[in-house]
């Protein structure tokens, strides 16, 4: 058993609370997978005999609709598991495919029952991480219910959340990239779309068109600024941006 691969279980918020010996245990369990980007790592209704977690790369979850288009659940980011639900269900309810190249363990659902059994305390921090799963799946249907920059505002002030703790003028790179003007407040204001338009329109339960539209509208209304690539956006009222997202 490497260390790394230790590490990279201890690192995981599900397995953040077990003890040295039950994080050996789960080790022993853990098979080291790797994909390529942009591969799919299963399907929607297959058979659910494993879970995984991501160690490196990046994974986008998915629902396939009826009338042929895909609804983006969510994004898994290195330190994350997905697919807890195969557990207790006979078939995967969503598809997923890496973002990135990506290196996972994949946890046999079979022996994992059984680790539990022994192990209340995994069985409780599993309860914990599919409770919050729950919750986020509650969030994204509220949220497709909203008018589409209300969608928008709410994922740029998530962003916002995530990657705004550095300090003053570290959130803009060379090149050209958008940074704090002189005088600006001294919060950074700079964030990174880490993901393509298109995918974040699938994210966002619209089209690219659309979504391009709501970027144009809220660069007219002294929201926001974005660079010549679109990779960088700079928030430019907060408060506006929260009236939109309507929270």
């Amino acid at each position: 058993m490497t260390t790394q691969k230790l590490a990279d279980l201890r690192a995981a918020p599900l397995f953040a609370h077990v003890d040295d010996g039950q994080l050996e245990r789960l080790a022993a369990l853990a098979t080291l997978v790797e994909f390529p980007a942009e591969r799919t790592i299963f399907l929607q209704g297959d058979a659910a005999d494993a879970f995984f977690l991501l160690a490196d790369g990046r994974v986008k979850v998915f629902k396939m609709l009826r009338d042929g288009r895909t609804a983006t659940v969510r994004h898994v980011e290195a330190g994350q598991t997905f697919a807890e639900a195969a557990l207790f269900h006979e078939a995967y309810p969503s598809s997923t495919e890496t973002m990135a190249a990506s290196r996972l363990y994949r946890f046999d659902k079979r022996r994992v029952l059984d680790l539990l059994l022994a192990e209340p305390q995994l069985a409780v921090n599993l309860l914990a991480a599919m409770a919050h799963l729950l919750g986020l799946l509650n969030r994204r249907v509220e949220e497709l219910l909203l008018p589409v920059p209300a969608r928008l505002a709410r994922y740029l002030l998530t962003l916002a959340d995530d990657q705004l703790d550095a300090p003053a003028g570290h959130a803009a790179t060379a090149g050209g990239a958008l940074g704090p003007a002189v005088g600006a407040p001294p919060a950074p204001r700079v964030v990174r779309l880490p993901t393509t338009k298109r995918e974040l329109a699938a994210r966002l339960g619209t089209v690219p068109e659309t979504l391009s539209r709501t970027f144009d509208r809220l660069k007219r209304g002294g929201v926001i600024r974005m660079s010549s690539g679109h990779e960088l956006i700079e928030i430019l009222d907060f408060g506006k941006l929260r009236r939109l997202a309507q929270e």
